[in-house]
């Protein structure tokens, strides 16, 4: 469990452990058949500059305290000479051949380090981790450790779109952080809050049951001129709808996101119109939003009753930053 994690970019992470740091840089290979080796993660990217080397880059600018490691994370095994570093999540690694710890050495000549270190010294302290080959590996096992966090928040097994959106809304948390000039450390008391606050905004629940976005459901609704008595009867469509959606399997789960998303799509279309002039906002996009979710062929053939297509009407509202007017 690390006690405070930073994104110094994309791809440099620092977690910290108590005291020990942990300075991580992820190297992921796209193409088919090719892996890392000792000669490739020290080849230097500017001519003749072994700083700018991946294992370079990895080993400067940072304070190098006694307890500090490294770890090169790769998404393919890498060759032989480099995959003696690798080792397991928690597992301490095996000895590395004073053959290949010399090679580095000798291949990453000239780069200086603070603290009166040598290279030798961050070889010692490196290990290769290799994680997921693809996307949908990483994002499967993040959805995996999300999902127990989730449903203990919400009291419930959460649905697994409702997963897969909090992940999105931390990921994008997460770059922003990454990208900004300067790093900022999270705590794991910071982390847990960016995660409850993931949750709150994707599902409206919050832990002690109240439900943070009815509010603004309430302020969207206000702007099309819905009055704050039938603002919160809209909230107990979306309670009911919710419960209904949770409780939903197989066929029944998967048309009810098919309506949803055709709501959305309509929902999205209004807004584009409204954004470009072609619908005032307020309740003439309201009334246009509306009026065309009625008009949906599963609502205008039945299969669908009125009321649900408002209560999902009314979610969806919910969810979303901006839908009758633009935040100020």
């Amino acid at each position: 469990m690390w006690t405070q994690v930073s994104w110094e970019d994309l791809e440099d992470i620092v977690c910290v452990d108590g005291d020990a740091p942990v300075y991580r840089q992820v190297k992921t290979i796209e193409e088919a058949g090719k892996r890392h080796s000792v000669a490739g993660v020290c080849l230097p990217r500017l001519k003749k500059n072994p700083e700018s080397s991946y294992l370079g880059k990895l080993f400067l600018g940072k304070p190098l305290s006694d307890n500090a490691r490294f770890t090169f994370i790769v998404n393919e095994s890498p060759h032989a000479d480099f995959h003696v570093f690798v080792t397991e999540r928690g597992k301490p690694r095996g000895p590395i051949p004073p053959e290949t710890r010399e090679n580095i050495v000798k291949r990453l000549r000239g780069v200086v380090l603070p603290n009166e270190r040598d290279i030798g010294w961050c070889v010692d302290r490196l290990e290769v981790l290799v994680a997921g080959r693809t996307i949908d590996e990483v994002e499967d096992r993040a959805i995996r450790r999300l999902s127990p966090i989730v449903g203990s928040h919400l009291g419930q097994a959460p649905l697994s779109t409702e997963v897969e959106d909090i992940m999105v809304r931390l990921l994008v948390r997460i770059a922003r952080d990454a990208m900004a000039p300067q790093p900022r450390a999270v705590s794991a008391m910071d982390f847990r809050d960016m995660i409850l606050l993931a949750i709150t905004q994707s599902t409206g629940r919050r832990q002690d049951g109240t439900t943070a976005p009815l509010t603004k459901l309430a302020d969207k609704l206000a702007v099309a001129g819905v009055s704050a008595e039938e603002a919160e009867a809209q909230k107990e469509k979306v309670f009911r709808y919710r419960r209904a959606q949770r409780a939903s399997v197989g066929p029944v789960s998967e048309q009810m996101d098919v309506f949803a998303d055709e709501v959305f799509a309509v929902c999205t279309r209004v807004m584009a119109e409204r954004r470009a002039g072609r619908i005032q906002a307020g309740s003439e996009a309201y009334f246009e939003t509306l009026s065309r979710v009625e008009n949906l062929p599963a609502v205008s053939s039945g299969a669908v009753t009125l009321a649900r297509a408002h209560a999902v009407l009314a979610d969806i509202t919910a969810r979303c930053q901006n839908r009758y007017a633009d935040a100020s």
